[in-house]
């Protein structure tokens, strides 16, 4: 005995899928390219500014300079050996290296600090100078700082400016 071909299951389930495919490919959100032109529209992904033109045959096409905005600059101050030591900038006293806190970061905005670097009192003082920051891509700078060391630095070697040492 051979079972009939029942038309009407399959007819409705084959027509749903042909409708449901049909409309979500009509419907993919494509448009029709408008006459007037756009503006371009900025995506900002982490520090990166991507400008993305819409180009319009007949239209010329204008590219805009990207725009700086000055980022703050991470400095992280290392304390080298075991004396005690006190980091003033523009001054003031940013911290104080002692026997269990020997790093300090803080996050400088661009431009030029006074940096004195001394033992425990201001008056013995190891090094002093101007750190000039965010004038480059570096966004990270690690100073490293001692007694007998000096100030010496990572990350832009453009950062440090001391002051003559007069003995």
């Amino acid at each position: 005995m051979v079972q009939q071909w029942r038309p009407q299951r399959w007819g409705r389930s084959l027509v749903g899928a042909l409708l449901a495919a049909s409309t979500a490919w009509l419907t993919t959100g494509a448009a029709l390219p408008t006459t007037t032109p756009m503006r371009a529209q900025s995506l900002h992904l982490a520090d990166i500014t991507i400008q993305v033109p819409v180009i319009i045959p007949g239209y010329p096409i204008i590219v805009v300079p990207r725009r700086e905005v000055a980022q703050p600059v991470t400095v992280r101050f290392m304390a080298e050996g075991n004396d005690w030591a006190s980091i003033y900038l523009d001054g003031r006293l940013l911290f104080r290296a002692n026997n269990t806190r020997r790093d300090h970061v803080v996050r400088l905005d661009p431009g030029a600090y006074y940096l004195e670097v001394t033992g425990v009192t201001s008056f013995d003082r190891w090094a002093a100078g101007y750190l000039d920051v965010g004038r480059n891509d570096a966004n990270i700078v690690v100073i490293r700082y001692g007694k007998d060391s000096g100030v010496r630095v990572a990350g832009d070697p453009n950062v440090w400016l001391p002051d003559q040492v007069n003995d």
